[in-house]
């Protein structure tokens, strides 16, 4: 059973100016794949160990756009401050299971040559060292999932628009 979900701090994008988790990755993709993979809710539990998401808002997503996040017994509710709309989407942890005070989220899809680059900044805030914990655990799943990200876009061509 899940955990009880607390009230995180409203934080926005100022927050990330202290953020130290920093993840890049360059695919061989026009934008518009990457982007198609990050709406596609069911694309995030294979490529990152997230079991389920579900976007709770309606469609056209836009800054305001709530979505929940389940990893294992942890339940996250996202609160999107910010979206442009195919090239960057950041959102904060408005409530959620964890052991955090606030938390941030980032993704920046940039055009590099041969394709683009997909940018990720986060951080969390708890006790010391729970938030610099939650933190680098968020970037090395980034870390680790963006190659799997790539294959999985490569592997589906068609469902990511390409």
């Amino acid at each position: 059973m899940a955990k009880a979900l607390k009230q995180h701090k409203p934080v926005a994008e100022h927050y990330l100016e202290g953020a130290k988790g920093t993840i890049a990755h360059k695919f061989p993709f026009p934008a518009s794949a990457v982007w198609a993979a990050l709406l596609d809710a069911e694309a995030w539990t294979e490529w990152l160990p997230i079991t389920k998401v579900t976007w709770t808002s309606p469609k056209p997503f836009r800054d305001g756009t709530t979505r929940t996040v389940e990893v294992g017994d942890m339940v996250i509710e996202e609160y999107f401050f910010l979206w442009e709309e195919g090239r960057r989407m950041a959102f904060r942890f408005d409530k959620s299971s964890l052991p955090i005070s606030a938390g941030v989220e980032d993704y920046e899809i940039v055009d590099v040559l041969g394709g683009c680059e997909l940018r990720w900044t986060g951080r969390a805030s708890a006790i010391f060292p729970l938030g610099w914990l939650v933190t680098k655990q968020l970037a090395g799943g980034l870390k680790s999932g963006m190659p799997k990200l790539e294959a999985l876009i490569a592997g589906d061509k068609a469902r990511f628009g390409l």
